[in-house]
């Protein structure tokens, strides 16, 4: 029996983490004299890793091993060789797939590698996998207008939307000080526009609202007059100012540069190099072949001649055609693009919307695109740990970080839903390896976060999420937008707003002769999305591993820096807790610092309470308490029916989200004309997520109730159709106060009553806590008499924060029969209704919350405790 071959057919059928790492062959079993195993007496494991070296034996074990050697920069790769433990990651299991499909014309996914990460088990899976006919990536004949590829086709859409917008700006700026030759300079960028077709391709269209198409110009027409060559005394600006410009990029190439000189003297001993280009003719990988033939035709031209380079196998052009070719049309239902297109369809559907992170400002209705950066550095010990989660749960580090920014989405926004983009390189073909190009496609990772679940099988749950995601990336993200999303106003930011990128690639560098070089950091030119989250996880050259940069861009429009920098701790905190125990449950990850546990412990209730001043203005959000820790829970029951906390949450955040369309928000009283039932009590949450107050008063600013009762030019009928399908339609994601109108504050009204002074938030949050402590927890169920009274509003607050029952069964006539049907614990009267219970033997009764003074509350058994309303609410 040979271990190695046996753990390589065991990997075939177990996952990663599920194959042994070390195989013994014995004769047999040592035993005892009382014929149990000696376990001393069994001999040391040999572990793979230090196994003898096993070349490759045939031609496809030999093929797929050149291409790990050729990725992972390996000098002998073996047949026990395994993909990520050499450095492999995400994106680069993606090239290596479609290399070993090119050289073995065979059809293995991605996920295949991930289940057979080794030399022989891949290679097994290559013998068992069949080929599909599949046209080479080679230069051919070219029409006489050369269609865009699909994801220039949507970076053109966006560009034609706003031409001036930098938002797809990819900067590369650089300092060269000493004795540069300008000529040789200006000589090597015209060398680099002619080995690249790209940098000097335009995209008009055919005719008025025709089919845009690519415009390959020659060097002089793409950049008249040459490398531009300026001097300044302020290059910072003048950079800043070439980076922040947009493009038409229907009527010009699509590339700027400019050559700055430090100073007055044209003869300065200190340069700054300037490159934008449009995202539609390039991705950040492009900068690397960029800078390196940039240098490549500078040393040459300082020698006096044309940089003698292979020429490349294809062109962009050449690239945009095959892939059409490839892909197809989503209206043809055999083609990939119509099958990628059903699959989004089918992941994405019912996506809630926008995840409400806690923003310092209300969202402007037309972003500035203003970004802000903070950044943490993550150990090397973290950095270890992550990566020895990942082998073991037979995962890569991204898929692991995306796991914990998961977390910090879910637990931040309230949610279990969480949406995440991320870009894909989209150059699997070696021929694109040294292309300058627009190769990069988006899309959504959907992982749903199970507080309750240990944060390693949430790592089985992302990885599964995203080899299905990289399985179905050649269809257009603004297509899956469109077929997805076009109800929500078609936006990228209605699918996610946090995008999650990887620096897996080559740093940009150039060395050239008699010049020190320097990166210049271009900083955030535009903010895309709400946050992106940039993690750079590269190795160093002798492969070991380093700390773990993250880098947080953030829409300057929505937060403050110092909130951008609270993410990043606590980003940095669970991922800090998840290295050091990934069993850890998810829900127990501690995400706050010392200060803010101070804050919520004193119930300042973070950062919304004290922006606010009062613990009152965050008890929106404390009705969420229940939903997160039961979810499942009763929350309103009706005879045999019964609504959840999680039915509740999501209907009362629709309610709420139509109110705050309707302007509604804190200051303003909305009149809740409804018996008793479930559809008050999810009007009373409505109600307070929109931070407005339930009034009795005529004045209200909306009332929400049926037939004849829904009155006023902002009425709600719950009975009419219409206002079912608007409220149907909102997104039933938690609110926060980042939704409101305006500000919430501890003093503002929560209920107001006629004739009487109205009762704030800061009150019924103090009386709701009173009244917890009179053993009202989950295992609770109250029912109320008092519809007129804020006893009602109590009642919703106080089950809601604590997980217990409402029970909303209508009124039998007797009290008494009622709650001793119905299991009531605790019971809100008033003093109508008080009378008929004072005699009454009602074993589940604990608490009498009376609408009234001590003096005329009535009197019951020991075992029942008697509390009024000014004794709560403290008047």
């Amino acid at each position: 029996m040979d271990p190695v071959a046996l753990r390589a057919e065991v990997a075939r059928f177990l996952t990663g983490y599920m194959v042994p790492d070390a195989i013994v062959v014995l004769d047999e079993l040592p035993l005892t004299p009382n014929g149990k195993l000696d376990r001393k007496a069994l001999p040391a494991a040999e572990f793979v890793s230090g196994a003898a070296y096993r070349a490759p034996s045939s031609p496809i074990e030999q093929a797929v091993a050149e291409v790990f050697a050729e990725l992972l920069g390996g000098v002998e790769i073996g047949l026990d060789d395994d993909f990520f433990a050499l450095g492999g990651n995400s994106l680069l299991a993606t090239r290596a797939v479609a290399r070993v499909n090119a050289a073995l014309d065979a059809n293995v996914a991605v996920r295949e590698l991930f289940e057979a990460s080794t030399v022989a088990a891949l290679a097994g899976r290559v013998q068992a996998g069949a080929g599909r006919e599949r046209a080479p990536l080679a230069r051919g004949l070219r029409p006489e207008r050369i269609p865009l590829s699909l994801v220039q086709q949507r970076m053109w859409v966006l560009n034609r939307l706003d031409p001036g917008s930098p938002a797809y700006n990819i900067p590369l700026a650089i300092r060269l000080t000493g004795a540069l030759d300008v000529s040789a300079l200006r000589y090597a960028v015209a060398d680099v526009l002619e080995r690249h077709e790209a940098l000097r391709t335009r995209y008009p269209e055919a005719g008025a609202g025709g089919v845009p198409y690519q415009e390959i110009l020659s060097v002089a027409e793409a950049l008249p007059g040459g490398l531009t060559v300026e001097a300044t005394d302020d290059p910072l600006a003048r950079i800043g100012a070439l980076m922040s410009t947009g493009f038409d990029v229907t009527a010009e190439v699509p590339l700027r540069a400019a050559l700055l000189a430090v100073g007055s003297d044209a003869h300065a001993e200190e340069h700054l190099l300037a490159v934008v280009v449009h995202h539609v003719a390039a991705d950040g990988v492009s900068m690397t072949p960029l800078a390196r033939d940039l240098a490549t035709a500078y040393v040459a031209r300082i020698e006096g001649r044309s940089p003698a380079w292979a020429p490349l196998e294809v062109q962009y052009a050449d690239f945009a055609l095959w892939q059409r070719a490839e892909i197809g049309e989503d209206t043809d239902a055999d083609s990939v693009a119509a099958r990628q297109l059903a699959y989004w369809r089918e992941q994405l559907a019912g996506l809630p919307g926008q995840q409400a992170l806690p923003q310092d400002r209300p969202r402007p209705a037309v972003p500035s695109l203003r970004a802000g950066t903070v950044s943490t550095t993550l150990p090397v010990e973290t950095h270890d740990a992550l990566a020895a989660l990942a082998r073991a749960r037979n995962s890569t580090l991204f898929m692991v970080v995306h796991a914990a920014l998961a977390v910090l989405l879910a637990r931040m926004s309230g949610g279990s839903d969480i949406a995440i983009g991320t870009a894909v390189a989209g150059r699997g073909e070696r021929a694109l390896d040294d292309l300058v190009g627009m190769f990069v496609n988006t899309i959504a990772l959907r992982t749903r976060v199970d507080s309750g679940a240990r944060f390693a099988e949430l790592v089985e749950v992302a990885r599964e999420t995203d080899l299905s995601a990289f399985g179905n990336a050649d269809v257009p993200f603004e297509r899956v937008v469109e077929e997805v999303a076009a109800s929500r106003g078609g936006g990228r930011d209605s699918l996610f707003q946090v995008v999650l990128s990887f620096e897996n690639t080559e740093a940009q560098t150039l060395e050239l002769p008699g010049l020190t070089i320097a990166g210049l950091d271009a900083g955030a030119v535009a903010a895309k999305f709400d946050m992106q989250v940039v993690v750079d996880a590269r190795r160093g050259a002798d492969g070991s591993t380093g700390p773990l940069h993250v880098v947080l861009n953030y829409a300057a429009d929505l937060f403050d820096e110092s909130t951008a920098q609270a993410f990043a701790r606590r980003f940095e905190r669970i991922v800090a807790a998840v290295a050091a125990d990934p069993d850890v449950v998810v829900g127990d990850i501690d995400i706050l610092d010392a200060e803010e546990r101070d804050r919520a412990l004193v119930g300042t209730g973070g950062t919304e309470a004290v922006e606010s001043g009062g613990a009152g203005a965050a008890l929106g959000q404390s009705l969420t308490a229940a939903v997160e820790d039961d979810p499942e829970g009763p929350a309103i029951v009706w005879g045999e029916r019964v609504v959840t906390y999680a039915e509740l949450d999501a209907g009362s955040s629709r309610l709420a989200r139509v109110l705050i369309e309707l302007g509604c928000g804190p200051g303003d009283g909305v009149a809740v004309r409804l018996d008793r039932g479930v559809d008050r009590v999810i009007a009373h949450w409505a109600v307070l997520k929109a931070g407005a107050a339930v009034a009795r008063a005529s004045a209200a600013a909306v009332t929400i109730g049926t037939g004849a009762a829904a009155s006023g030019a902002n009425a709600l009928a719950l009975d009419d159709p219409a206002v079912r399908v608007r409220i149907d339609e909102q997104s039933p994601r938690p609110v926060t106060y980042a939704n409101r109108v305006r500000t919430l504050r501890g003093g503002d009204p929560v209920w107001i009553a006629a004739g009487g002074a109205p009762v704030t938030y800061d009150e019924l949050a103090a009386a709701a806590d009173r009244l917890a402590r009179a053993e009202l927890t989950f295992e609770s169920r109250t029912y109320g008499f008092a519809p007129d009274s804020v006893a009602t509003l109590l009642e919703t607050v106080t089950a809601g924060a604590n997980g217990a029952s409402v029970v909303v069964s209508p009124d039998g006539g007797d009290p008494t029969w009622l709650l001793a049907e119905e299991w009531i614990t605790h019971v809100f009267v008033d003093g109508r209704t008080a009378g008929g219970l004072e005699t009454a033997e009602l074993e589940d009764l604990r608490t009498v919350v009376f609408d009234g003074d001590r003096s005329t509350a009535p009197a019951f058994g020991e075992a029942v405790d008697v509390v009024t309303l000014p004794e709560l609410f403290g008047r």
